[in-house]
């Protein structure tokens, strides 16, 4: 019989894909459910039962909201209060002038979108909140032009360091601001001494999980994998496959989309790879990413009703498809959550 380690951090990490997090924010609001009925418990909220939480880009979007205190102290928004804000406002963040339209080619020559609509929607859901109100420890990847490498932003880090404060309008300006969708985000910590220039993390991020396992070992040294849980979820995948004589004189625009997407997929199967080693078929670890049919692009700003209603199914369909072992995780984190009780 294996040992039964106790739990001491849950994390939950969510990919980036624009309006795709509608997937996992459909997953998340099934989650919500599940443990307020388990748990006897109605008010209880995603933010009770984990301790760390990543996201990227649209991940980070997600995070932030399920993180976000209300007056009472307790989350503002539950996890279908998520998902209706990309139903209600998908359109309004991936919005662009005629103008915009005409000068960037599509995104060819220029910026495919202005930020008008995302930063009107941000503002709308986190006004002039800080990173550092958020209820828990958590990190959102960005990529810093400003110095030339790799950051991200960290409640915990804020709560300590007014230089790595800033607001969460900015921030999430900051996580989604995808190269070629929208321009890089300048940006002024809370204190008005830090100013930076950041876009979107996937450029080395966009699954942030392991990202997530490496900040709870730098915060628990003495800490490994048998003693965390962790729920990755995926925004939807899909497989490019593609023919040498087809793609052999390909240049940089044939390649746009489907080398996009090629990356993306790749990266994020790699990092499920290297987090299913580490946890060596723990069950104390799930991923959940489901297949986008061939049918349907893996674009990230498809806000045609028809393109969100799939979404909406194929996260649906990912709980049907995933029901056991979903439970199963749930249970588990409910009793892991109940050990913490002295």
């Amino acid at each position: 019989m294996n040992k039964k380690y106790k739990i001491h951090t849950r994390i939950l990490s969510i990919d980036g894909g624009g309006v795709r997090g509608l997937v996992p924010a459909v997953i998340l609001a099934y989650l919500e459910k599940m443990i307020q009925e388990l748990s006897n418990d109605e008010d209880a909220r995603i933010v009770d039962y984990f301790d760390l939480f990543a996201g990227n880009s649209t991940g980070g979007l997600i995070v932030a909201g399920l993180l976000l205190p209300g007056k009472d102290g307790r989350p503002k928004y539950s996890a279908e209060d998520i998902v209706q804000l990309y139903v209600k406002n998908s359109k309004v963040i991936f919005q662009s002038s005629l103008i915009q339209g005409i000068k960037s080619a599509s995104g060819l020559l220029g910026v495919k979108y202005d930020e008008e609509g995302a930063q009107f929607v941000y503002n709308q859901y986190f006004e002039n909140r800080e990173l550092k109100e958020l209820l828990k420890p958590c990190l959102i990847p960005v990529y810093d032009l400003t110095r030339g490498k790799n950051y991200f932003f960290r409640q915990h880090k804020a709560k300590v360091s007014d230089r790595h404060n800033y607001y969460l309008k900015d921030v999430m300006r900051a996580a989604t601001a995808a190269i070629t969708y929208f321009p890089p985000a300048s940006m002024v910590s809370v204190n008005g001494i830090e100013h930076r220039c950041f876009v979107d993390g996937g450029i080395f991020a966009v699954n942030p999980s392991l990202s997530a396992y490496a900040e709870f070992r730098h915060l628990n040294k003495h800490l490994y994998s048998k003693n965390t849980m962790m729920f990755s979820l995926g925004s939807g995948k899909q497989d490019t496959y593609l023919e040498c004589d087809e793609v052999k004189h390909w240049g940089a625009m044939e390649w746009r989309e489907n080398g996009s997407n090629l990356v993306a997929t790749s990266f994020s199967d790699a990092t499920n790879y290297q987090l299913e080693a580490v946890y060596n078929s723990n069950p104390n670890y799930l991923r959940i990413n489901p297949l986008i049919d061939k049918s349907h692009s893996s674009s990230l700003d498809n806000t045609e009703d028809e393109y969100l209603e799939y979404l909406y199914q194929l996260g649906v369909q990912a709980v049907i498809d995933n029901q056991e072992t979903l439970d199963h995780f749930i249970s588990q984190l409910i009793d892991s959550h109940e050990g913490d009780a002295p």
